[in-house]
């Protein structure tokens, strides 16, 4: 008796696929930002969260959201020992799946 080989994608197939599905989906992007830029703003006040640029990139895991500002808005945001980043890193799974993709959240603090 033979068996029948499957063929097996590689990583660049899926990596090809999931940044052509989001190149063609900018509004998905935007999205993302405006509902991370909601949840801020229920905890610091929304002129501060006008300060912060966030930029959402599509990588090989999915859609990473790079957050920058001024140093004392993103010390509201990440929180003691980092428990509100965290729990905003949980709330942005949920948002993904509202959209459908992965996202990973980086705030790039200022040295």
């Amino acid at each position: 008796m033979r068996r029948s080989r499957v063929q097996i994608p590689s990583l660049a197939h899926y990596v090809s696929k999931v940044k052509k599905k989001f190149q063609e989906m900018p509004e998905k992007l935007r999205e993302i930002e405006k509902r991370l830029r909601t949840l801020f703003s229920l905890w610091v006040d929304p002129q501060k969260v006008e300060q912060l640029e966030i930029k959402a990139n599509v990588d090989e895991r999915g859609v990473l959201v790079e957050i920058t500002g001024p140093k004392d808005v993103l010390s509201l945001i990440i929180g003691k020992k980092g428990s509100t980043i965290n729990a905003i890193r949980r709330i942005a799974k949920s948002i993904g799946g509202a959209v459908g993709a992965a996202i990973a959240l980086k705030v790039n603090t200022p040295k």
